[in-house]
């Protein structure tokens, strides 16, 4: 998987957070307790949160992690706000 190239089009959170780790395309079979599909806040914790508990786990992401909904909200779980020009809300 490549990284996302940061241009002025994406987000404000893609722009600014650092590169997510280099990932290989899932190849072969993977015997894991537990697959979780999307790498984004929910997907992201859970999988945290299973590895933590000592459960073997894969994560499977089809793009960057946090490039759809979680990487489009500047990084908040707020879901009252629009898109909007960032001024506007402070």
């Amino acid at each position: 998987m490549t990284h996302m190239t940061k241009t002025s089009n994406l987000s404000y959170w893609v722009n600014t957070a650092i590169p997510s780790p280099e990932c290989t395309p899932l190849a072969g079979d993977k015997i894991v307790d537990i697959a979780v599909i999307g790498g984004g806040y929910s997907g992201l914790s859970t999988a945290l949160h299973l590895l933590e508990s000592g459960a073997s786990t894969l994560l499977i992401e089809a793009g960057e992690i946090g490039e759809e909904a979680s990487g489009r909200n500047n990084g908040q779980v707020i879901p009252v706000l629009k898109k909007e020009d960032p001024k506007k809300i402070i």
